[in-house]
């Protein structure tokens, strides 16, 4: 497949997406193939919802962004788009209008004791859109064996894995993520599916440097870039 580049217009002096969602895009590919409808939670700048348009053209893929600004970012970057839809809406208000083949989601999921980022544009603290919270809405908008798509912090599996049972949901497989080989993994891949008695799937860790240097990426964390093969604009919005 002809992988076009990406560009992606990001407000000044806010969040921006980091490699989390890259990974967690790559990690969905095989999911969200043959979907014909997906919706990207918190879409931010629309990053992860326009990579799943741009590379399933058939799909109607909606964004949801709380954020004024970051919901201008995602309107003005899907304007290439015509499958795909924005919605300037709180996620837990959001009333949806279709069910959906896959959710993706990379929520904010940094710990309540943690210091809040300064940036305003994006949240990441779990204050933001608690897990639990997120997971009980996610399950009413997917499709009787809908996929959730999402990443979290490595740290927070018990809770990950409690908040998707509580609301019915199967985690099928799950991939950790690893600065280097021997340090413990800090970000987790997983996948649930609604209405699914699978067992769990527990795949390799993706390893993303071969040493401290931290423009040393493996191999496969090059290819997930060129896959994804995305330009970042910043622009000052008034």
């Amino acid at each position: 497949m002809d992988r076009k580049l990406l560009r992606l217009y990001q407000p000044l002096n806010a969040y921006s997406y980091n490699s989390d969602s890259l990974f967690l895009y790559d990690f969905s590919r095989p999911f969200i193939k043959n979907s014909g409808a997906i919706l990207d939670i918190g879409s931010g700048c629309g990053v992860l919802g326009l990579l799943c348009a741009r590379d399933n053209p058939l799909a109607s893929v909606h964004l949801v962004e709380k954020d004024s600004k970051m919901a201008f970012c995602s309107q003005k970057n899907a304007l290439k788009f015509p499958n795909a839809q924005v919605f300037e809406s709180d996620f837990l208000d959001f009333n949806p209008p279709i069910l959906y083949d896959a959710i993706v989601c990379n929520p904010p999921f940094y710990a309540l004791g943690s210091i809040k980022s300064k940036n305003k544009g994006h949240a990441r603290h779990q204050s933001e859109l608690d897990f639990a919270s997120l997971v009980a809405k996610v399950k009413k908008c997917l499709k009787p064996k809908g996929y959730f798509i999402f990443c979290y912090e490595a740290l927070s599996l018990c809770l990950v894995i409690e908040s998707l049972k509580s609301a019915k949901l199967t985690l099928e497989t799950l991939r950790f993520v690893q600065s280097f080989k021997d340090k413990n993994a800090h970000l987790m891949l997983g996948l649930a599916r609604n209405n699914s008695k699978s067992t769990l799937k527990v795949l390799p860790p993706l390893i993303t440097h071969h040493s401290k240097n931290q423009s040393d990426n493996t191999k496969e964390v090059l290819s997930i870039y060129q896959i994804c093969n995305t330009y970042s604009i910043k622009a000052l919005l008034n």
